[in-house]
């Protein structure tokens, strides 16, 4: 509305009261007067009130346009901005657009906006923005493009529908940070830790390693003296505390010297690893065997009485001497010793039994089990 719009609606409202007046009868020249008086006051307040706003207005609108173009700058400044028509045809870019994919303005502006598409995207990632913005709803992910040269950047991207007044697209806003630098710190730090990981998987392994060597015999596997002598101590306590049989057989390889003079120490090797492979897997499940230092071997048989653990070593003794190794003529031949423990007994004690019970068998012509005896 202008000023004279103004007047103009002042004048006919005058004219309708006066109109009134007249018909009424009560219309005289002072009234008239008085009305003409009160119209022109009226008029000139008004006027008055209307360029004030007028010109308020116009400040506000201009405030109000410095205050978007300051937005629009800063925006510019800080994000890769975009625009395409809903067909993705590209129809505004930024500078920084233009700086980071290294195209210049002319070359963007009516492309598909795929021409900055980097082949390493899924185009799962490409459907999924579509059905979204589609669907008239804003999308963000992590987008990798590339640039005129074929290099790659990375984007945290932001995809605005911008609707018209009946509520359809009519284009869309893309707003980007460039998240390069932080995503290949990132995948550094994902490198670092997948190193370090294999390095802490290694170090664990060589760490298995050593305390597999540290309790295992190097040359048979089986238990070492030192582990088997940890483990004696733990089944002697766990025997007498929960009033459990424990037995303890004691063996060597009758002879053991004259393989070794005859066909070498690399051949009594071979004898012995595999003269305890085959006791090994004919032993029960629980029995704690050991080699206790050159062609000496004892066997600890938890919850086993000292008639079970005569049963076993004779299974064994026969076992071995019915076997035919290598590098030996005549049948291999063992010895056995057997003791249980009593309440007096300690670790000491009992394998001085056990050990006592070999040297009879030893005695009395090899090949054959004693047990312990008082």
């Amino acid at each position: 509305m202008t000023v004279s719009d103004l007047f103009t609606l002042i004048l006919k409202l005058k004219n309708a009261i006066e109109q009134i007046i007249f018909e009424n009868g009560n219309l005289s020249f002072a009234l008239q007067s008085e009305i003409d008086s009160l119209t022109l006051q009226m008029a000139n307040d008004l006027a008055s009130n209307f360029e004030t706003i007028i010109s308020s207005n116009r400040n506000y609108k201009s405030e109000n346009s410095n205050l978007l173009a300051e937005y629009k700058k800063a925006v510019d400044l800080s994000n890769i901005v975009s625009k395409t028509n809903p067909k993705g045809v590209i129809t505004y870019v930024n500078d920084k657009f233009c700086e980071i994919s290294g195209y210049t303005r002319d070359e963007l502006v009516g492309k598909p906006h795929n021409i900055i598409r980097h082949p390493d995207m899924p185009r799962e990632a490409f459907k999924d923005l579509w059905d979204t913005i589609k669907a008239k709803k804003s999308w963000n992910g992590v987008v990798t493009n590339m640039k005129k040269d074929g290099s790659q950047y990375i984007v945290d991207t932001t995809v605005i529908p911008i609707l018209d007044v009946d509520g359809d697209v009519i284009e869309y806003i893309a707003i980007r940070h460039d998240i390069t630098e932080l995503e290949e710190t990132k995948q550094q730090l994902r490198n670092i830790n997948k190193a370090m990981k294999n390095k802490v998987d290694e170090l664990y392994s060589m760490t298995n390693t050593l305390e597999q060597k540290a309790y295992k015999d190097k040359l048979t596997g089986i238990n070492n003296r030192e582990n088997f002598e940890d483990i004696f101590s733990i089944e002697i306590a766990n025997a007498k505390l929960n009033d459990i049989a424990l037995s303890l057989i004691i063996f060597d390889v009758d002879n053991f010297k004259l393989v070794n003079d005859t066909y070498g120490h690399q051949a009594g090797d071979i004898l012995l690893q595999d003269m305890v492979h085959l006791i090994e897997n004919n032993i029960k499940k629980g029995d704690i065997f050991a080699r206790w230092g050159g062609e000496e071997f004892v066997i600890l048989t938890p919850a086993t009485e000292i008639n079970g653990a005569y049963n076993l070593a004779e299974n064994l003794r026969k076992l071995v001497h019915s076997y035919v190794f290598k590098f030996v003529e005549n049948n291999l031949t063992l010895s056995f010793g057997i003791a249980q423990l009593s309440s007096e007994d300690t670790k000491k004690t009992l394998f001085e039994k056990s050990d006592k019970a070999l040297y009879e068998a030893k005695k009395n012509g090899r090949n054959r089990t004693e047990l312990y005896k008082v």
